[in-house]
């Protein structure tokens, strides 16, 4: 019986994020931009941390990570917005992060990668706030 469902929870979706978007950028060769950059530095750690955490049976591992979580949830947030708020507005020629996730072969309609790295970062925190909440 696992002794921490919600911090495990947390770490699958961290761990697979991370295997999904090398997966995308190795294997697939698609490169990604600036910001996309910035969340994967975000995303990396928290597979190994929360790994740690739970080997050791950490009840407040989700402490040490909410402030990184935070972090990729709004640089995901301000990526997803500025598309969708500026670009396909006309209000801005093009992305200004280099090369942009809105032509990515991999968008339907609006789920593209900066969505689902927001999505990916909120379900995370939530799992992070029901662990800590029950520790």
């Amino acid at each position: 019986m696992v002794k921490r469902p919600f911090l495990l929870c947390a770490w699958l979706l961290a761990f697979m994020g991370t295997i999904l978007s090398l997966l995308i950028g190795e294997i697939l060769d698609y490169d990604p931009c600036v910001l996309c950059w910035y969340q994967r530095i975000c995303l990396f750690p928290l597979s190994i941390i929360l790994a740690i955490g739970i080997y050791r049976d950490d009840r407040k591992v989700g402490i040490y990570v909410v402030p990184q979580v935070l972090l990729g949830l709004s640089i995901a947030l301000y990526q997803f917005s500025l598309p969708y708020l500026l670009l396909y507005r006309g209000l801005v020629p093009k992305c200004t992060f280099g090369k942009s996730c809105i032509d990515s072969p991999f968008e339907f309609g609006f789920v593209n990668f900066p969505f689902l790295s927001f999505v990916g970062f909120l379900v995370i925190l939530v799992f992070l706030l029901l662990s800590l909440r029950r520790s």
